[in-house]
């Protein structure tokens, strides 16, 4: 009877327990999901282990949100092992939605892609926790650690949850379970620290440890954080093209035909109208390459005004390049879009 009785109060102790924590990740969720917007800073490792596959990587990350229609999300890599040998290979994404378009560059390539918020809309790759609720099958408290967070030692509460991920697709044979650690700060319904591991059907572990060293809600964002900013002279890339498109004698990309090459170029010149208003960003610049190197049809695609879409094309008509080719002959190729970047010293 004694014993009895001793099951039956652990049993409710533990679903108390797991009542107590599942209350405590819906509260997170409901206050991300009520958010604004928020402003989220840290350190991102993951790791991969299992069938002689080891690969670990650090990075840092800065993730900014007002609406769906205006976010940032910037990372960039570390540290990368394989094997327990560092490859040196760094690399870095740029994800900007600016209220109009959804643009992304992704290190160390010189190109970058821009497509409608309509079509392409951005979500936030870190931050969101909205759906940490979903899917949830147990959550229980396992004690109380501490991170850096906010430039100082933070206590938090450690809640393990477990997850049943459906799959989807024809050859779906069941669901994937998903076991995540949260490092929480209950009176600011934050969570400083995430671990999340799953196993696949090969036996592969997949560890992610994203670990917040900043996290604001409801704050002022600077307009100018939600602007696309890439280097000058870097090509936007269009996609996969047909293997072979030719209008009026000028090719499209696409195989077989190789892109110009950017030999030299000439950097803007700031308007004074500009600077007065503090505009800055990036000129769209579109233009044919013919077979000899030169330019033809320049002309702005996406402007700025205050006189730097003229300094902008002023600018790329002095650019030199190597043609492109079809079956190594030279041959006239575009439309060709470059980005011409004005950033405030």
């Amino acid at each position: 009877m004694v014993l009895a009785l001793l099951f039956l109060l652990a049993g409710l102790a533990s679903a108390q327990t797991d009542d107590d924590a599942r209350g405590l990740l819906q509260e997170i969720a409901s206050s991300s999901s009520a958010a604004k917007s928020w402003l989220a800073e840290g350190i991102e490792v993951d790791e991969l282990s299992g069938r002689g596959m080891q690969i670990h990587d650090e990075s840092c990350f800065k993730v900014a949100y007002q609406s769906r229609s205006k976010m940032l999300w910037e990372t960039n890599t570390t540290k990368e092992t394989i094997g327990g040998i560092d490859t040196g290979v760094l690399t870095g994404a740029l994800v900007v939605c600016d209220g109009t378009d959804h643009w992304a560059h992704y290190s160390p390539s010189t190109s970058f892609y821009r497509s409608s918020i309509v079509l392409s809309p951005c979500k936030p790759e870190m931050g969101d926790f909205s759906k940490i609720a979903d899917n949830l099958t147990s959550a229980v408290r396992v004690g109380r650690d501490h991170v850096q967070f906010a430039n100082a030692s933070t206590v938090c509460e450690l809640v393990r949850a477990e997850y049943i991920l459906p799959t989807t697709g024809r050859d779906s044979s069941g669901a994937a379970r998903s076991i995540r650690i949260f490092c929480i700060d209950p009176v600011r319904k934050l969570i400083l620290r995430d671990r999340a591991e799953a196993t696949n059907v090969s036996g592969v572990v997949s560890t992610k440890v994203t670990t917040y060293t900043r996290y604001e809600r409801e704050t002022n964002l600077p307009v100018d954080l939600f602007q696309f900013q890439v280097p000058t002279g870097y090509f936007l890339d269009e996609g996969p093209q047909p293997d072979l498109i030719v209008e009026n004698g000028v090719y499209r990309l696409g195989m077989p035909i190789s892109a110009p090459t950017l030999i030299s170029k000439v950097e803007p010149s700031y308007t004074q109208d500009a600077l007065q208003a503090g505009v800055s960003g990036i000129v769209l610049v579109s233009f044919n390459v013919s077979p000899d190197g030169a330019l033809d049809k320049v002309k702005v695609v996406r402007g700025l005004g205050h006189g730097l879409d003229e300094k902008a094309v002023e600018a790329v008509r002095r650019w030199q390049f190597r043609p492109g080719t079809k079956d190594g002959v030279p041959v006239a190729v575009g439309p060709l879009a470059v980005a011409v970047s004005f950033r405030r010293q």
